[in-house]
């Protein structure tokens, strides 16, 4: 089957910023991101990125969010979608 892949960079994409106290993780994006929505994906330990990303409620309004460390999580990745 051939087809066309069109691929369309975020305008403006940044960095995330962490600290780890505890176990709660604080994540923060520049104020210039409000209004973008934090996603957070987690899969078992080796299984790298897929297509399951879910969006975190209320972090369109925020540029920080806490979260709980849950060890049973073998990994967590977390990106910004506009």
């Amino acid at each position: 089957m051939n087809g066309i892949l069109s691929v369309t960079p975020a305008q403006y994409p940044t960095n995330l910023t962490f600290t780890a106290n505890g176990g709660t993780l604080t994540l923060n994006w520049p104020a210039t991101h409000l209004g973008w929505t934090l996603q957070v994906q987690t899969n078992a330990p080796g299984a790298g990125l897929g297509t399951n990303w879910t969006d975190i409620a209320n972090s369109a309004t925020t540029n920080q969010m806490d979260t709980l460390i849950n060890p049973a999580n073998g990994s967590a990745f977390y990106r910004l979608r506009q």
